[in-house]
């Protein structure tokens, strides 16, 4: 007797491990999203160190405690992870525990966080396939027992099976959003035996500004459907991309009447309300909103930037495009800003790369001869004050 009482109390400890879970109650996704709020997002590729992503050696949590100082609640985590597997096809330890040290201190700052993550592109082989499964759960196994403020996501930007073919024939675009929409079912089987009460963000098939949730086949797996009366713990997702609109046209003191038609192509997606034929054309967040009206769940915009940081000017203006000023792209990231916020939405726009000087590991700040890109990011400091002051009056 006495020797199975001290084996008990030498087990109990690993079995307590074994079934702990989340040390906070499960949030509603529209709970999660409204916490959200002003998202950044973060770009780390870990292990490889890329020259577009701050890189590994100078994290530090000063940069979340900066952000967070700004008003900032959220954001994404963004994790390209297709290189980072061992020959058995493993993710590798010390990405995982990077990324784990990440997440925690984030949790620890009360933060509402997206880990978006990409283990694949377009080839999807039987064998990356594989990997897709194997990563997924290795991270969903790791992230198991952090809070609910913790979403995931297995896809960045989905491009997978484009170059396929079907009885020699390429591939239709229902067929690709199908085919999405299946390893969408798999992965939430994965995601739900660790996570069942976490919530899990999923995007339509193809690139930035796709705001397509109908193509999505909710629920997945063993979801309940969100209108069954049970609780669901899942949110749909879009881009929004390096600026949408015309906001070159934007000018101080702008007549309402043409503001406001700028405003409604962008929540359009930069499309005409109506068509040449006179039909009306839902897009862009007007088509999420609608969604989101039609079956009850949230949305969310998982990475948008303004204009300045999409395509080089000499590109632009290559193609006869007008590029916009720095003016005229803060008038635009507090116009999204703003919307998002009104429509009981959020998002994680502007990268933290964009404004946070990693050589000395602050913000960037202003001074006499100022690069463009030095000002642009100064101004996006500023926004980022301005709306932190709003949001304490």
């Amino acid at each position: 007797m006495k020797y199975i009482i001290t084996l008990t109390l030498l087990l109990l400890p690993v079995f307590l491990s074994a079934q702990q879970g989340p040390p906070d109650k499960p949030l509603s996704p529209q709970k999660w999203v409204e916490k959200m709020n002003y998202g950044s997002w973060w770009i780390f590729n870990i292990p490889p160190e890329k020259d577009n992503a701050i890189k590994v050696a100078n994290y530090s949590p000063r940069i979340i405690d900066s952000l967070q100082a700004l008003g900032i609640n959220g954001g994404r985590l963004h994790w390209q992870a297709k290189n980072m597997f061992d020959k058995n096809n493993h993710l590798y330890t010390r990405s995982l525990d990077f990324v784990e040290k990440m997440v925690d201190d984030f949790m620890e700052r009360d933060m509402a966080i997206c880990l978006q993550i990409s283990f694949g592109d377009k080839d999807m082989s039987p064998e990356i396939k594989q990997r897709y499964y194997n990563g997924w759960k290795e991270v969903s196994e790791r992230m198991k027992n952090k809070s609910h403020l913790l979403a995931m996501c297995p896809v960045i930007e989905f491009h997978g099976w484009e170059n396929d073919t079907y009885n020699g024939k390429p591939l239709t675009r229902k067929m690709l959003q199908d085919s999405l929409n299946r390893l969408y079912d798999t992965l939430t089987v994965i995601f739900r035996e660790d996570n069942p009460t976490r919530i899990m963000s999923y995007k339509p098939w193809g690139a930035a500004k796709n705001a397509e949730f109908e193509t999505l086949d909710f629920p997945f797996g063993n979801d309940p459907a969100s209108d069954s009366g049970k609780p669901f713990y899942y949110i749909a997702s879009f881009s929004g991309s390096y600026g949408i609109g015309h906001w070159e046209k934007w000018y101080p003191g702008m007549p309402a009447d043409e503001l406001q038609a700028l405003k409604d192509e962008t929540m359009n997606g930069g499309r005409s309300l109506v068509t040449k034929k006179g039909k009306k054309r839902l897009s862009g967040i007007n088509a999420a909103l609608k969604f989101r009206e039609n079956t009850g769940i949230p949305f969310w915009c998982d990475h948008w930037e303004p204009n300045y940081w999409g395509k080089s000017k000499k590109k632009s203006q290559a193609k006869g495009k007008k590029v916009w000023s720095i003016k005229q792209n803060i008038a635009y990231t507090e116009f999204f800003m703003d919307t998002l916020k009104a429509v009981g939405s959020g998002g994680a726009g502007l990268q933290t790369r964009r404004f946070w000087n990693d050589k000395t590991n602050d913000f960037y700040r202003e001074h006499p001869g100022m690069t463009e890109s030095e000002e642009m990011s100064v101004e996006v400091i500023k926004l980022f004050r301005k709306k932190a002051r709003e949001a304490k009056n």
